[in-house]
């Protein structure tokens, strides 16, 4: 295709095969029609520089600011021969339509506007028709048409570009876009208040709310993986308190389905006397993203305070939104970035220690003094360690949470491969109910479990590992035991157990790392 490139500088669309075809066709038809229309062989001066502007515009020329303008000047050069060409003739008036083509490649329709829009004002200053003859209108006719004309070879090029590079990469558009786009949410993200975290900003809203409405108690829930919804924020009340669907004739069904406050006389768990319940949707346009469940004793909700609510939780509607979309993203790009990883480690590092151990085992086999070959067979169980560390490695960081791989088959996929010792067997016990947590929840649950895995296999030096698993959302219950030789001394550059802690922050759960009644050590979090 003629225009089939990545994309299409200003400084190279003069020199595109079809503006060169063009400029060649329109020059040699202006030059024809000066030679066979009588009367015509006045402007062989102006063909000869219009022949002149021709090559100059065509000629390549180092890539800079000048050569961006090339079109526009190639415009204004041929509108000023025209001017000169006394009397002024239709004969040279279609070389207007090849810097209209180039211009509509490279700087779109608003380009060819202005320029059409700076010669039509030249030809009209220059010439300065005279309206009230038939001659005069017929001239000013005549550049309008062909004015108009150069328009419609400006818009047609400026579409035509945009669909053939779209079509001949596709996803380069899409990818430009993305990149500004995340780039914008960069800058965005380190001038707010409190982040892109979602439980922060639901927990602030909540507070707001609390204080506003004299309220006592309330949660924020989001819509999960299962047809139900999941716990985001909370206080005063433990999430599992209150239930709320989708479907069905509840308050909370009908707040999700129409977007409207909704409030009720009876609180919104059981029935209870003297309690009464609102559910607020968080909206973005006609999008309802969340809900959040407000109680109070005593006195209910009055209208102005419900219209209060819908105010202050649309503050928070777009931030919540974004912070959730955020939340994906960083989801999706750590998971990526943990692949990157292992591949590298496997195709790097790994490959060279296991060249490492070849060499030693060659090193051994010609080696005749016994002192020298006990310390290669040393050296040679050091590297097979190393080598053993790392595969642990990479299948930690290859191992992962998916929408067809739930959190307590993963954990048993998970031990089944890791093979972790022959000395070491690891008991599972592993409880789920038909629902499942949110992929996020249990990614995290995930990554806490294979650091206590690590822990117990490195330093307890345990004979048994004791992993048990109950899942029943939006709560969980995991430990992970063992009967090794208990907690150590922490050391001030171990984040192991700091990191842990953060995780099980983050979805909303409690950790707890201690001695086992039995001996060893036991790391429990759970949400119940």
């Amino acid at each position: 295709m003629l225009l089939a490139t990545r994309s299409i500088s200003p400084a190279q669309a003069h020199r595109l095969p079809i503006v060169l075809a063009a400029r060649a066709v329109i020059f040699v038809l202006c030059f024809t029609l000066t030679i066979v229309i009588p009367g015509q062989r006045i402007h062989t001066l102006s063909i000869g520089a219009l022949f002149i502007v021709a090559v100059l515009a065509s000629l390549p020329y180092p890539q800079s600011l000048l050569t961006s303008a090339i079109p526009f000047l190639e415009g204004l050069a041929a509108t000023v021969i025209i001017v000169y060409s006394s009397p002024l003739s239709d004969i040279l008036l279609p070389y207007l339509l090849v810097p209209a083509l180039a211009i509509g490649i490279s700087r779109g329709f608003g380009g060819v506007t202005v320029s059409v829009v700076i010669c039509g004002g030249i030809l009209w200053l220059s010439t300065q028709p005279d309206l009230s003859s038939d001659a005069g209108l017929s001239q000013v006719s005549l550049v309008a048409q062909w004015l108009v004309v150069s328009l419609a070879v400006g818009l047609i090029a400026s579409w035509a570009k945009r669909i053939l590079v779209t079509s001949n990469d596709p996803d380069q558009a899409a990818y430009e876009s993305a990149y500004r786009l995340l780039d914008q949410l960069r800058q965005v993200s380190r001038q707010l208040s409190v982040g892109l975290d979602a439980r922060t900003l639901t927990e602030s809203l909540l507070d707001d709310l609390l204080a506003t409405m004299s309220a006592t108690r309330g949660a924020t829930y989001i819509p999960g993986d299962n047809p139900d919804f999941r716990a985001l924020s909370a206080r005063g009340v433990s999430p599992e308190q209150w239930v709320p669907l989708r479907s069905g004739d509840s308050i909370w069904a009908q707040a999700w389905s129409d977007g409207h406050i909704h409030a009720n006389a009876h609180g919104l768990s059981v029935i209870e006397q003297d309690v009464f319940g609102a559910v607020i949707p968080l909206r973005v346009g006609e999008r309802t993203i969340a809900l959040i469940g407000l109680e109070r004793a005593n006195e209910p909700f009055t209208d102005e305070e419900l219209a209060v609510a819908r105010v202050s939780s649309g503050t928070y509607a777009v931030r919540l939104d974004a912070a959730l979309l955020f939340s994906d993203i960083r989801l999706s790009a750590t998971t990526e970035e943990r692949r990157r990883l292992a591949r590298d480690i496997h195709d790097g590092v790994a490959q060279e220690l296991a060249s490492l151990g070849y060499a030693i085992d060659d090193l051994g086999a010609t080696q005749a003094d016994p002192a020298t070959s006990a310390g290669l067979s040393n050296l040679r169980r050091e590297v097979t360690r190393i080598i053993s560390e790392l595969r642990l490695s990479i299948f930690d960081l290859r191992s992962d949470i998916s929408v067809g791989m739930s959190l307590n088959v993963a954990l048993s996929e998970y031990v089944r491969s890791l093979a972790i010792g022959p000395h070491i067997q690891v008991h599972l016990f592993l409880q789920e109910a038909p629902e499942r947590l949110s992929i996020d929840v249990e990614a995290e649950l995930l990554r806490i479990v294979q650091e206590a895995l690590a822990n117990a296999r490195k330093h307890a030096h345990a004979e048994n590992i004791w992993i048990s698993s109950r899942i029943q959302p939006p709560l969980f219950e995991i430990k992970v035991e063992d009967d090794g030789q208990g907690l150590g001394q922490g050391r001030d550059d171990s984040y192991g157990l700091k990191i842990m802690g953060e995780r099980a922050e983050r979805i909303g759960g409690d950790l707890e790392v201690g001695a086992r009644d039995t001996g060893g050590t036991i790391v429990r979090v759970w949400r119940v």
